[in-house]
């Protein structure tokens, strides 16, 4: 199966340490400053705590699928082609705040709602995306 190919935005201040992580073999999300709640997808603000700042902290490389989706036709312009598997992942340390991202390995067809997965970055010429596989 292949994995879509397309490049981060990298103009946008409030995604940029993501990214940035992501390229050296971290995920790292961003957390109120003042209770430490997740926020993903970042936005400006957070709702807990308006006045917080934003606090990028690593985050666990394991999790749990929530839910998935084989992509069986192309619907972006670019990228790579179809067939791939989209997944939801509840990160094991993070509360209410999930990956959307893709399952990677040789093994795509046994993924289930629950099924365990890790990180397993997948490494472009000109990026990386934190696509998951499924744990052993």
């Amino acid at each position: 199966m292949s994995v879509p190919n397309f490049p981060p935005p990298r103009d946008i201040d409030l995604t940029n340490p993501f990214w940035e992580a992501t390229d050296q073999g971290e995920l790292r999300l961003p957390a109120c400053s003042v209770c430490g709640a997740f926020q993903w997808y970042p936005v400006p603000g957070f709702a807990c705590h308006p006045e917080a700042t934003r606090h990028w902290r690593e985050v666990a490389h394991t999790g749990t699928v929530f839910t998935f989706s084989k992509v069986e036709r192309a619907f972006l312009p670019f990228g790579s082609e179809p067939p791939y598997t989209l997944i939801l992942v509840a990160l094991d340390d993070v509360d209410n705040a999930r990956l959307v991202t893709v399952l990677v390995g040789d093994d795509q067809d046994s993924v289930a709602i629950g099924s365990r997965v890790e990180l397993s970055p997948t490494v472009f010429e000109t990026h990386t995306l934190p696509t998951f596989r499924l744990s052993a």
